[in-house]
């Protein structure tokens, strides 16, 4: 999303990613990992698509923001929107499809991220509200617990940001726990370290 920019916090995110699939491919060739794009809405992504993607630019500047799109009217597109929102129930839909048709006990997110949602769909119709609002909460938590009922742990990295609050704190806490998750305070720098370490301890944990 927009905020990642700040800091470069989107330079130390792909850095993970690339460490975490050269381990996979390196130590772990029988595990399946997908990259999962989060912003206004979510793409799947494939690790040699990781190194081109930047955070998307913040359009809109007011400090308010309430927009709705029907994302089922074929006039609207993705290009129609503005980009910069972060949309966690959409990235934890893909996440929760794309594990459902892989056989593996280990399924697992492993979600990074500066703070509260502030987009998601109810039926086709696509939200954007800023400041964060009660509702794209509700239904990101929704979606996590349907990522708890397929058998898949949520895991919340969260990096620091200048606007964080202990909201943010908290809703990371609460979509972490509701599926048996733990939450990760990570300064930017640490974050591959992090990441790559909790993957190789529960992958063996799993395996013990």
């Amino acid at each position: 999303s927009g905020s990642m920019r700040n800091g470069g916090q989107y330079v130390q995110a792909k850095r993970m990613a690339m460490a975490l699939d050269g381990l996979i491919r390196s130590d772990y060739p029988g595990d399946y990992l997908q990259f999962v794009e989060m912003y206004t809405v979510a793409k799947l992504r494939s690790s040699g698509e990781i190194p081109s993607i930047m955070p998307k630019p913040v359009t809109i500047r007011e400090s308010v923001v309430r927009l709705r799109a029907d994302m089922s009217d074929p006039d609207i597109t993705e290009m129609d929107l503005p980009l910069h929102f972060t949309n966690i129930q959409r990235a934890l839909q893909l996440s929760r499809q794309w594990l459902g048709g892989r056989p593996t006990p280990n399924r697992q997110v492993m979600l990074i991220t500066d703070g509260l949602p502030t987009a998601h769909f109810e039926c086709s119709d696509l939200y954007m509200m800023y400041p964060p609002d009660p509702r794209t909460e509700r239904e990101t938590i929704r979606e996590a617990m349907r990522c708890k009922e397929a058998g898949i742990t949520i895991n919340v990295f969260l990096l620091p940001s200048w606007s964080q609050t202990e909201d943010d704190v908290q809703f990371a806490h609460r979509m972490a726990e509701s599926t048996g998750g733990r939450v990760f305070f990570v300064a930017g720098r640490e974050l591959d370290r992090f990441v790559v370490w909790d993957y190789v301890k529960r992958r063996r944990s799993i395996l013990g």
